[in-house]
């Protein structure tokens, strides 16, 4: 019997600890099926678009991609100055198609290969946090999938993958000041110069984490303050080549100038009334991300709050907690001063700027729900909802009558739009009770969430209701306005060949549809003057000019040299336009009368 004792234990160890490094090794396999996934997901739902939609935005990016990948400039003179770090990273879809369909869809691949890392680092977040590996991977796809992460991956935008900068940024922080080694100091400088020029709120941001950097060597933190230095000097160094690209970006592209998103910022926080909007704007930007988010981000900001308030709390943790509030109160301040005012409601209420930091967010909100004692989870909850009822009335009096007359773009709202069923305006009131009632119930079912099945529960419910939300949008949203704008700026029925050269009389000509077609001419789009035939450029093959409602077809360019006919014309919402071809210079490839209406 002494013998049977002896050797059971030691038989019982065996599969034991192979089951336990057989787990450990599925772990990274998960990891990657899980962001393969998010990937395909991610190209599938954007493949759909050939043109940019979100213009002149995603115009903007893409021609500074072409540029920096050898082709030829173009000029966006007086329109907002869109930063080259994100054209870097598209840039390589110009080397593999100069045709602008092809490389559209290739940036949409590169989105979704870099917007489907926020698995991976949620993940890891999670997994800071102390959670089992079952419940960070289940809750770690609830953070990839949330709404706006999403969506904006179906866009040439840089907020495709400002949220996996952002979180990879804090992360590298939060790794360098636990004590990991002046190598995650570095890459955290190294990443936030890049998101320096890669949007105005990486200045935010860059300045935060500078004064994150000088409160370390101030307060003589260890062993992270010998690092400072170092840190300093790459982060620097890094916006130094950023703001020396940008530079030569606008000389390029903007020689005429951009839009004075500074004389606003400016304006605004040295008046009054410049004040007053940035405060409610920025109010109204808060709420739109609470309540796109059912609450969990309104969570996850108060809970960090009241971190970087308490004294008993770690230097490192107060110093992270600060730095991610700092963060999300400057972007919200900041973009609220320089927004134009364009009598539009999302002047009123814009997520997009905040969306950036809605995955850090989300996921110290979702911790504080699942995994802190119920009774703090519930003060949270609370807080939360009242934080989301005092926004929306802040929205709602600054607002007023403007809610319902101002321009409403659905595409500025696409969650609250499907949180409320209304795609045709903002339904403030009935937005903001849902989300307290959601919250609400997260708070009463927070005890049960910490028990396995009912996280689960809960996960994949999160999971199931964003990619319900992602599937409607681009069946409500996405599809139906791309199809619009494709058909309205579409030169494909005038024969558009690879070796056109357009010419455009820009007075009378709506800017959504030469800024689309700038995109789409693959040489750099030439002035010409309707009236004066001595100013067209020899070399033009294709011109598009406006088209004035009862003018005939044949007298939309009175000055046409002989030769030159019109090819196809448009009648759209954003204004009608002709293209003319010369005859001899046609080809097989033009056609005439206008396309047909989606």
């Amino acid at each position: 019997m002494a013998s049977t004792t002896a050797v059971t234990p030691a038989r019982s160890l065996v599969p034991d600890d192979r089951g336990r490094f057989t787990r450990l090794r599925l772990w990274p396999a998960a990891l990657l099926l899980g962001w393969l996934a998010h990937v395909v997901l991610r190209v599938l739902l954007g493949i759909q678009h050939a043109v940019p939609l979100l213009i002149p935005d995603e115009s903007g990016y893409l021609l500074a991609a072409r540029l920096l990948s050898g082709g030829a400039g173009s000029d966006m003179s007086g329109r907002t100055f869109y930063q080259g770090g994100y054209p870097l990273l598209i840039a390589p879809a110009y080397w593999f198609s100069d045709d602008p369909q092809i490389v559209y869809r290739l940036a949409i691949g590169i989105n979704a290969l870099v917007g489907a890392g926020l698995l991976l680092l949620a993940y890891v977040a999670f997994r800071r946090m102390d959670l089992p590996r079952g419940k960070a991977y289940l809750l770690a796809h609830a953070t990839a999938l949330l709404p706006s992460a999403v969506y904006y991956s179906q866009f040439v935008l840089t907020d495709a993958v400002l949220p996996v900068l952002v979180l990879g940024w804090l992360l590298l922080l939060h790794r360098w000041l636990a004590g990991g080694g002046r190598l995650h100091g570095l890459a955290a400088g190294a990443l936030i110069a890049f998101g320096f020029g890669t949007h105005s709120r990486g200045i935010i941001l860059l300045l935060v984490h500078l004064g994150l950097l000088a409160v370390v060597a101030v307060r003589r933190l260890r062993p992270a303050r010998g690092d400072v230095p170092a840190m300093a000097a790459v982060t620097v160094a890094g916006a130094g080549a950023g703001w020396l690209l940008n530079a030569w970006l606008q000389r390029r592209i903007y020689p005429g100038g951009v839009a004075p998103l500074g004389e606003w910022l400016s304006d605004r926080l040295t008046s009054w009334d410049g004040l007053a909007w940035t405060l409610s704007v920025a109010t109204g930007q808060l709420w739109h991300v609470s309540v796109a988010t059912f609450g969990v981000t309104a969570v996850g900001l108060l809970a960090l709050t009241a971190v970087a308030l308490r004294r008993a709390a770690r230097p490192q943790d107060r110093l992270l907690a600060a730095a991610t509030v700092a963060a999300v109160a400057g972007v919200a301040l900041a973009t609220s001063a320089a927004l134009p005012s364009e009598d539009s409601v999302a002047n009123l209420a814009y997520g997009r700027y905040l969306a950036c930091l809605a995955p850090a967010l989300f996921i110290v909100g979702l911790v504080v729900l699942t995994h802190v004692r119920k009774e703090v989870a519930a003060r949270a909850g609370l807080a939360a909802a009242g934080l989301t009822l005092v926004a929306g009335a802040v929205v709602h009096l600054h607002a007023g009558e403007r809610l319902y007359r101002d321009f409403f773009g659905v595409f500025d709202f696409v969650e609250i739009s499907f949180i409320t069923a209304n795609w045709d305006s903002l339904s403030l009131d009935r937005a903001t009770l849902t989300t307290v009632a959601v919250i609400g119930l997260a708070v009463l079912a927070a005890g049960r969430a910490r028990r396995r099945p009912w996280l689960i529960v809960l996960a994949v419910s999160c999971v199931a209701a964003e990619l319900a939300i992602a599937g409607v949008t681009v069946a409500k949203v996405s599809a139906p306005w791309g199809r619009i704008l494709a058909f309205a700026t579409d030169l494909r029925p005038a024969g558009l060949r690879p070796d056109d050269r357009v010419g455009v009389y820009y007075p009378g000509l709506h800017w959504r549809i030469w800024v689309s077609q700038a995109f789409q001419v693959p040489t750099k789009l030439v002035p010409m003057d309707l009236y004066r035939a001595d100013w067209l450029d020899p070399r033009v093959t294709l011109v598009v000019v406006p088209w004035t409602a009862g003018t005939d077809i044949e007298r939309t360019w009175p000055a046409a040299p002989p030769g030159w006919r019109p090819v196809t014309s448009n009648v759209n919402d954003a204004g009608n336009w002709v293209a003319w071809r010369h005859v001899a210079k046609a080809g097989p490839a033009a056609v005439t009368g206008p396309p047909a209406r989606p």
